[in-house]
């Protein structure tokens, strides 16, 4: 079995052009470094490695290799064993010890990184030695030890859907993307977490060896190559945001009733404004236009409903405010990269007692669903 050379289709990759060629099939090891924490996330760090050790197995057992062309270590500021958050111990070697210019890829892993974010040991050893590398990356919250070292100023870079806002805020000079599964920005490359460090791994391999590889890869550990849509269809549904001043009562009146007609002309007769002043007015007070606010909190009662009720997808688009599916469809796609259907599948938890609950919570509910605005 040929393993043709890559033909490069990430999630969200831009700047250098990936060629699959250097070192690809010539036998070369590549060896791979994941630096862990205390309570690392176990799946933030093991996940990637399970990738690229598959990837070595299915290199020899096709017989493009007679040795492993991956080889891993853990590595840890001092060594040792290393407690994961569930209490499993990870062996590591010392960062100290090492020759960083024997790595091929360097990645941080998320969880237990907040002693290490503050480590000015950790953070200057990064800072000295990311450029020894061919790849450098990390999972989940692993990028906010990158972004203390520096590393990810002016760089678009992806982290867990929950810390994208604290990311953003303690490190303005990134451009966080918070939808992104992962991001390849000039060769630093950045991880969702949990899973989404798996995803990474596949498009790493698929760098170095091909799409043929990566696709037995994925096949073999039962995980898509390229899942569908990004990390935003996995947050918690929306709540209310505190909005102060005249605006607040409007947007409950908009959060009770999706189904109205909520055109920018009709909102603005009902707060007895201009439409020039009212414009101005809801993005001061929200941050966004009125279509956008509208079409978050329709796209929350959607979700809600797709998640807890056995309704005809038509239905939830009429209940939603959507008024045809089409119209629907079309926002799930911008907005999280699925359709309604396979978010329904995905995250589905029908039963009658939700129904009657989730048919008081979505409509008319005296604590309606508000969204937040990013």
């Amino acid at each position: 079995m040929a393993v043709p050379p890559l033909v490069r289709q990430g999630y969200a990759g831009r700047g250098r052009a990936a060629s699959g060629s250097e070192g690809a099939m010539n036998g070369e090891v590549k060896r791979v470094g994941v630096v862990l924490f205390d309570d690392t996330d176990l799946l933030d760090s093991v996940g990637p490695v399970r990738v690229f050790h598959s990837a070595a197995c299915q290199l020899q057992r096709i017989g493009a290799a007679s040795e492993p062309l991956y080889a891993i270590d853990l590595l840890s500021r001092f060594g040792g064993i290393v407690k994961s958050s569930i209490g499993f111990g990870l062996e590591t070697k010392p960062l100290r010890e090492l020759d960083v210019g024997d790595y091929d890829t360097l990645l941080v892993s998320g969880g237990g990184v907040d002693d290490a974010n503050c480590d000015p040991e950790v953070v200057a050893w990064l800072r000295r030695n990311h450029d020894k590398v061919r790849r450098l990356g990390s999972t989940c919250t692993g990028a906010f030890v990158l972004a203390a070292a520096g590393l990810l100023d002016g760089r678009r870079a992806a982290t867990h859907w929950a810390y994208c806002d604290l990311l953003q805020a303690s490190f303005p000079e990134i451009d966080v993307d918070r939808d992104s599964i992962f991001v390849e920005d000039r060769g630093l490359w950045t991880s969702a977490g949990v899973t989404s460090g798996m995803d990474m791994a596949l498009a790493m391999i698929e760098e170095d060896h091909g799409r043929d590889l990566a696709l037995l890869v994925a096949r073999m550990m039962v995980i898509f190559l390229k899942r569908p849509g990004g990390q935003s269809q996995f947050s918690t549904p929306l709540k209310s945001q505190s909005v102060e001043g005249p605006m607040a009562p409007l947007l409950h009146w908009i959060a009770e009733n999706p189904a109205a007609d909520l055109r920018t002309a009709i909102l603005s007769e009902r707060a007895h404004m201009s439409l020039r002043n009212f414009y101005r007015s809801f993005e001061e007070a929200t941050g966004t236009s009125p279509a956008e606010w509208v079409e978050e909190v329709r796209m929350q009662v959607a979700k809600r409903l797709l998640e807890h009720t056995v309704y005809h997808i038509d239905q939830i688009a009429l209940k939603a405010g959507f008024m045809t599916y089409e119209r629907m469809r079309r926002a799930f796609a911008r907005r999280m990269g699925v359709s309604p259907a396979a978010y329904r599948a995905r995250f589905t938890r029908p039963s009658r007692s939700a129904d009657l609950a989730l048919l008081a919570g979505a409509i008319g509910t005296s604590e309606p669903i508000l969204p937040t605005m990013q």
